[in-house]
């Protein structure tokens, strides 16, 4: 039997190519599945950043909220004490020009009221 010797380099040389086509497109594909396993990371990890965004946002509002509340309470309970103290000082004149029971005890009341402020 004679080989062909010229038939057998065209056959293993064919056999070759296509292993290594094989091989290529393998590879191709891995790292398509690759790809797309790090885009839906990607989407993922933008998903969570946007979503922490959105919760710091939130939570800066409901500090600055909390913050003009108590700032406003505050003020209301400045200007009561104020309050308390001008009424205090009006009963203490009004106790020093007429001694009277009722002035006593409006300006003992008044005056309580503004020390335990």
């Amino acid at each position: 039997m004679e080989l062909n010797y010229l038939k057998l380099y065209f056959s293993l040389t064919l056999t070759g190519l296509t292993i290594w086509g094989a091989d290529e497109s393998l590879d191709i594909y891995r790292a398509y599945v690759i790809e797309q396993k790090a885009e839906a990371f990607a989407k993922k990890l933008e998903l969570e950043a946007k979503s922490l965004s959105i919760r710091a946002q939130t939570e800066a509002l409901r500090l600055k909220k909390e913050i003009a509340e108590n700032s406003r309470k505050q003020r209301e309970l400045n200007e009561a004490r104020k309050n308390n103290n001008k009424i205090c000082r009006f009963w203490s004149k009004e106790y020093r020009e007429l001694q009277s029971e009722r002035n006593k005890l409006m300006m003992d009341g008044a005056c309580d009221r503004a020390n335990n402020d």
